[in-house]
């Protein structure tokens, strides 16, 4: 297991620290807003290597969350190589109706 999933498997351990919302529509605007943080690390700052780990973890917790509320079983340890695993969750929820195209374009779709 990579550093990587190990921290992801420990932050997920603990799902809710937070009170999170449970409804898939919340859940895709909270993982968006992730995205958008994520994407837009170091756009306006240099780049911080503790806070871009941090926004990483903090996104991909939040598609786990999602995938669970939508049926879609996930697991930290596929995270060793994050970018396939993510690619490979964003296209079951894809498959499921999630639109990230779509959502990230402004426009509302039904999540399922």
């Amino acid at each position: 297991m990579s550093m990587y999933s190990e921290l992801l498997s420990e932050l997920c351990a603990d799902m809710d620290p937070l009170r999170l919302p449970t409804s898939r529509d919340e859940l895709v605007v909270i993982l968006l807003q992730c995205r958008r943080r994520l994407h837009g690390q170091g756009a306006e700052r240099g780049h911080d290597l503790v806070e871009d780990l941090a926004l990483e973890l903090d996104h991909d917790r939040m598609l786990f969350r999602l995938c669970s509320a939508m049926g879609i079983r996930s697991d930290a340890t596929r995270f060793v190589n994050p970018l396939p695993e993510r690619a490979r969750l964003e296209e079951l929820l894809r498959q499921r109706g999630v639109d990230f195209h779509t959502l990230d374009d402004n426009r509302r779709v039904s999540v399922g």
